[in-house]
């Protein structure tokens, strides 16, 4: 029976990522828990001293993590790189600002007082020096003292998908199955996504780059960013270093820093302990 779905799967069409997926995503993926992670966004920042009313969801695809804040009395303003994505996300809210763009190279007419992503958005990253120059994009586009804060696979998360490498089920009428493989000599993760309907059959191959917690301590310190952590969730304990998948969030300076990024402090990260690994998500 699998080479049988297997052998669908081979002679379905292939898609861009991020492109027929926009058609079925909603439906695949009800569980993701996007209302709790916007609630740890929240809770951890404003534990922080953060303020701020004017959001940025970055990598908000079909805007399920925008909605959350939304309804919480916040000015949302989403940035996907898939035009597909994005019209799904302003077909559920009319009005609703959302930017076609790269997190790489984009620009806001009005900053932002936090720019926030989850569900692994910018693990699709791949190539040296990407997530660097978001970071630094990012960092731009905040007012001074704006915070940024998103969640991340790491090489243990990555590596470990799912525990058979394949997620298969039916979903509101769409049946898929994504086959999960990890490469250690590149250090990527691809699935080759399979969905169908009655009225469509594709393929998209998705690849995602893993960032582990020091990693991530230094792109962001090196993007100008201060007060840099890498948590858990849901505690928002410091990352231990064997994390699925770890938070990270920093502030923009409110004036230019007077010392060298790397006489900044950083924050410890734990020795390896084990914790419940945290299912892996959507690459937006």
């Amino acid at each position: 029976m699998s080479a049988i779905r297997d052998a669908a799967a081979a002679a379905a069409a292939r898609h861009a990522p991020f492109t027929a997926l926009a058609n079925v995503y909603d439906a695949i993926m009800q569980d993701v828990p996007y209302e709790a992670w916007c609630e740890f966004v929240l809770r951890e920042l404003r534990m922080r001293g953060w303020q701020g009313r004017r959001l940025l969801d970055v990598g908000c695809g079909t805007g399920n993590a925008s909605a959350p804040m939304v309804e919480r009395g916040y000015h949302v303003v989403g940035l996907d790189a898939s035009p597909e994505m994005a019209a799904r996300a302003r077909a559920k809210r009319p009005g609703a600002d959302v930017l076609v763009a790269d997190v790489r190279d984009f620009s806001l007419t009005v900053p932002v007082d936090l720019a926030y992503a989850v569900f692994d958005a910018l693990n699709n990253l791949t190539d040296d020096g990407d997530l660097d120059r978001a970071l630094a994009c990012l960092h731009a586009n905040l007012v001074p003292g704006g915070w940024c804060m998103f969640d991340a696979n790491t090489s243990e998360g990555l590596r470990a998908l799912w525990e058979d490498g394949v997620a298969e089920g039916w979903a509101d009428g769409v049946h898929y199955r994504w086959v999960h493989t990890w490469d250690e000599q590149s250090r990527r993760a691809t699935v080759e996504a399979y969905c169908r309907t009655d009225v469509m059959e594709f393929v998209e191959r998705h690849v995602e780059r893993p960032f582990d917690p020091e990693e991530l301590l230094h792109a962001m310190l090196a993007a100008g960013f201060e007060a840099v952590e890498v948590i858990g969730y849901p505690l928002g304990r410091p990352a231990e270093a064997d994390e699925a998948r770890v938070w990270v969030l920093g502030r923009r300076p409110i004036a230019a820093l007077r010392r060298p990024i790397a006489a900044v402090r950083r924050p410890a990260v734990l020795t390896p302990g084990r914790r419940p690994r945290a299912r892996r998500g959507r690459s937006h």
